[in-house]
Order: structure tokens, then sequence, then C-alpha cells
């Protein structure tokens, strides 16, 4: 099953309690700095979901061993991540040298007529994601059914729970998939998401790997939107042979890391998606991404 179809099956339709704002927090710190001389990598935690929920501990030491320095998590039902508050694994990811970056969310963008039950979920979420330390919350999914309303309709609802998380002192932002690379009437469904949502309240975080699976043309995307997308999945993908290790494929890492500074990415998150060795292929992320200045410990 892969992650899209994962948090479509955990998605909750709503939180049951309304948690209030910590509308006085300052903005997060711009990126996961390097803690004790480690590099500015982290990863999402998908990439071990077959082995994570039988061991949390062991395999948290496991990645920090390879070097990441931060973890992101995945399917937050607005209470917990594999049965446990967010507070806890940030605790968990502390006690091994790493910490919580944030989270993918699994909402499933309630349609405009039942939208409170949405709105709690993210206000409760944002006071989740406060008291762990993290400071992004990441819609991962689009509602299956698109037309370029639709899509205009969910950029107005982002734009709305970036103001939320915003007053909260969290970032909002959407990770794609390739199927956002598809058009959608006239338009590229990204384009449209990107052109009617605030830069002040919502990011981007490009799948680097899904982004050529989907034939997006990663340069002109940095070039053409600069800053917005502030966090990177460093994934790959091989046209004609799927999805592979980072390096291996067709994204563009020389000329995306030339240009890392002035693109503004924040942070890098590896998301390994093959079978075989799993622990294998992320430690073969790391070390080659951990070649390129922009990863080095500040």
């Amino acid at each position: 099953m892969n992650r899209r179809n994962f948090i479509h099956r955990s998605a909750v339709a709503a939180a049951t309690a309304c948690f209030g704002l910590n509308r006085g927090m300052a903005w997060p710190a711009a990126t996961m700095s390097g803690a004790n001389g480690r590099h500015r990598i982290g990863i999402q935690l998908y990439s071990i979901r077959k082995t994570l929920p039988d061991d949390h501990e062991g395999c948290l030491k496991k990645l920090s061993d390879m070097g990441y320095t931060f973890a992101e998590a995945y399917g937050f039902d607005g209470n917990v991540f594999l049965k446990k508050r967010l507070k806890e694994w940030s605790l968990m990811l502390n006690d091994v040298g790493m910490k919580l970056s944030g989270t993918h969310c699994g909402t499933g963008l309630l349609p405009a007529d039942r939208q409170s039950a949405e709105w709690d979920y993210w206000r409760k979420s944002i006071d989740e994601m406060n008291a762990a330390g993290g400071k992004r919350l990441i819609q991962s999914f689009l509602p299956s059914d698109k037309s370029k309303d639709e899509v205009k309709r969910v950029a107005e609802q982002f734009n709305r729970i970036g103001e939320l998380c915003r007053a909260g002192g969290i970032k909002f932002g959407y990770h794609n998939h390739h199927s956002e690379f598809k058009p959608v009437g006239s338009e590229i469904i990204l384009d449209l998401l990107l052109r009617n949502t605030d830069a002040g309240l919502v990011f981007f975080q490009i799948d680097l790997g899904h982004a050529v699976n989907g034939g997006g043309d990663i340069l002109a995307y940095m070039r053409n939107y600069p800053g917005r997308f502030l966090s990177w999945h460093a994934s790959d993908f091989k046209k004609g042979a799927g999805y592979t290790e980072v390096g291996d494929g067709d994204v563009p890492y020389d000329e995306l890391f030339s240009q890392a500074a002035s693109y503004g990415l924040e942070d890098l998150t590896v998301e390994q998606e093959t079978e075989g060795d799993i622990y294998a292929s992320c430690k073969r992320d790391f070390d080659f991404l951990a070649k390129y200045s922009w990863t080095k410990p500040e």
C-alpha cells in the first residue's frame, strides 16, 4: 500500500474537542540546524513503516546512527501517531539525538458544508505540534475527485488552515504526489494550488521523485515560484524503471543544490519507498545527500 492510500484509509473526519490557539508565539526557526555537528538531513518515518510499529525506539536509533538529524511523522489523526502522542515521539527522538520536525496529516479535507469539524481537527493538531516542539503540519493529498473549481476551493481551505497555523506558531504546507502534475481543464493542478494560495500562509513540500514521475520540470518550478518550496522530500525516480534510491534516478540533485539557498530551501527530508533492505537504502540516501555543502552542519 502506498502512503497516499495509507493516509486516506487512516483519515479522520473530526476531532472531538476544540483547543485554543497560542496566538502570541513567534514562528519557529527556519531550518532544522545540524545538532552536535550532524548534517541537516531528516527522514520521513513512512520510509520505515514496516518495522517502526513493532520497535519504536530501536528503529529511531538506527536512523540516528546513520546521521539523520530529524524525523517527520505521517498519518497523524489529531490525537496520536502509531498510538502515541506527538510529544511522546518527540521525547523518543530526543533520546537518540534527533528532533521532530513535523508531521503529515491524516485529514480528508471535509467538504464545504461540514468544515466546522475540519477546523477543530487543525486546532487540535496545532496544539499537539506545539506541545511536541515541532514546527510543520503538512497536508499530503487532495480529495480524489478534482475539477478546476474544486482545486480552487481546496486552495482557499489551505489559506484558512495556514491562518490558523500561523496564529499558533506553526507552518502549514502541502506535499505533492505525481498526480498534481496532471492538467485539470487547461491548467496543471500544482500550478493552480501555487497561484491560489498565499505564500505567507502556505508553503509547498516538493517530493522530487514524485515530481519526476509526474513529468514536472523541477528546476522550472523552483525558478518560477521562488520561496514557495521551503521543504524538499528527497526521493528519486528513474524514468522507465520506477522509484529508486536517492541519486540513482532522474532528479537533478546537482543543479538543485547549486541553487538551494536562492530557491529558499529550509529543510531536507528523505522519503524512501522502495522494497528490499530499507535501512541500507536509507543509509545510501543519507550518504549521497551528505556530500552537498547545503547539508553540512551550520
